[in-house]
């Protein structure tokens, strides 16, 4: 790639700048409601697996057919926030890659390294919030 093809993909992200943090904080919630959901889900299974060890097997059924199952169900829908959040991530970095007649692979790199610096110049009681 030349270093004028690079300062057009440079220009076109810097134009995007507001919709790569969009998607880039769109990420970042979407990442903490799946690691709630995780955590949630541990809860549970460490729940089940004390009574089993107590041999509390109607307890432990009990928690499974109801904590487990529920939670289970929470990490799948957090799941698919997140592959969404990913998919407008890809369709920005194709729409970037056409506008800049360049290859998805040579934008990606410029998108990620904003989405980095977005992270960076939050002040910290924004980062604490997420």
């Amino acid at each position: 790639m030349t270093a004028k093809n690079d300062q057009k993909i440079i220009s076109i992200i810097d134009n995007k700048t507001t919709a790569i943090e969009i998607i880039d904080n769109d990420i970042m919630m979407e990442t903490v409601g799946v690691d709630m959901a995780l955590d949630k889900l541990r809860g549970a299974l460490d729940m089940m697996e004390t009574h089993m060890n107590e041999r509390e097997f109607e307890k432990a059924s009990r928690v499974g057919y109801q904590e487990v199952a529920h939670n289970f169900v929470y990490v799948q829908r957090t799941l698919a926030g997140l592959q969404t959040a990913a998919h407008k991530k890809e369709a920005l970095i194709s729409d970037i890659a056409q506008e800049a007649n360049a290859a998805y692979e040579d934008v990606a790199p410029y998108v990620e390294k904003k989405m980095q610096t977005a992270v960076k110049n939050q002040l910290p009681e924004q980062r604490k919030t997420k």
